[in-house]
């Protein structure tokens, strides 16, 4: 199987997959690398969130030393998000309608598809790495969720787990490169051209209350730009975004 510029390391159960890389970081030194599991039993979403994760979804986490500073590698979970998304339209064609929600999932026709955990950590030679945890949903999707959830499977009753993978790596691949050469710029403009709910109004959740606007874009650094109902632009850093209708 092509992995692009990851040499992949297939294992069985574990505790998850960001943990696994974590504990070959040292590997890294040595080029890219991403990690896939058949369960997790340990999996978590962003914000420490549990990821339910039953046999015949894509567990992986890709791995990588990034020729740019530390400060920057957050900007990689809208490289990531564009990844997966061109990967998922890749599959589904006209069959479904894929996009990016803020911060970092995929939806198709609304339901979220796969979830995305940026780690960092650093090599035995001092060297910053970033892990990239991704999850989708291939032959389920979880049902007891407060959102909707949707699965490659149900879509494209033939697509499997490798064929997944394959696709997502090259797409990693081809975007990881970009971002390191080209800039955020060129992810940005990616990630708004399939982003969900661009203009429309919209609730940011934040640890300390909620506001309302509409999705105004995204700023140079990946914060979501929030217009108010005084006209005024607010930086959203951290948080959970909703359509007002899904409260």
């Amino acid at each position: 199987m092509d992995t692009g510029r990851f040499r992949h390391l297939a294992l069985g159960d574990v505790g998850s997959t960001n943990d696994e890389v974590r504990a070959r970081i040292d590997q890294l030194d040595g080029g890219p690398l991403v990690i896939t599991a058949e369960r997790q039993m340990k999996g978590r979403g962003r914000r420490g969130r549990e990821w339910v994760s039953p046999a015949g979804n894509l567990y992986a986490s890709f791995a990588f030393c990034p020729n740019v500073p530390l400060v920057r590698f957050a900007e990689l979970s809208f490289a990531v998000a564009v990844a997966v998304a061109e990967m998922a339209e890749a599959l589904v064609g006209t069959r479904a309608t894929i996009r990016c929600k803020w911060p970092n999932d995929v939806l198709a026709d609304g339901a979220k598809l796969s979830g995305i955990l940026l780690e960092t950590a650093r090599t035995g030679a001092g060297r910053d790495a970033v892990i990239m945890g991704i999850g989708i949903n291939v032959a389920s999707a979880p049902v007891d969720t407060p959102y909707a959830a949707a699965a490659l499977g149900s879509i494209d009753p033939d697509v499997a787990v490798d064929r997944v993978l394959a696709m997502l790596s090259l797409r990693l691949t081809a975007w990881t490169q970009t971002w390191e050469t080209q800039g955020f710029a060129h992810v940005r403009a990616a990630w708004l051209a399939i982003a969900d709910g661009l203009g429309a109004p919209i609730v940011a959740r934040l640890a300390d209350g909620e506001l309302h606007g509409r999705f105004d874009g995204l700023d140079d650094d990946g914060a979501l730009l929030l217009r108010q109902v005084d006209d005024t632009i607010r930086r959203v850093t951290a948080g959970d975004v909703f359509r007002p209708a899904s409260r």
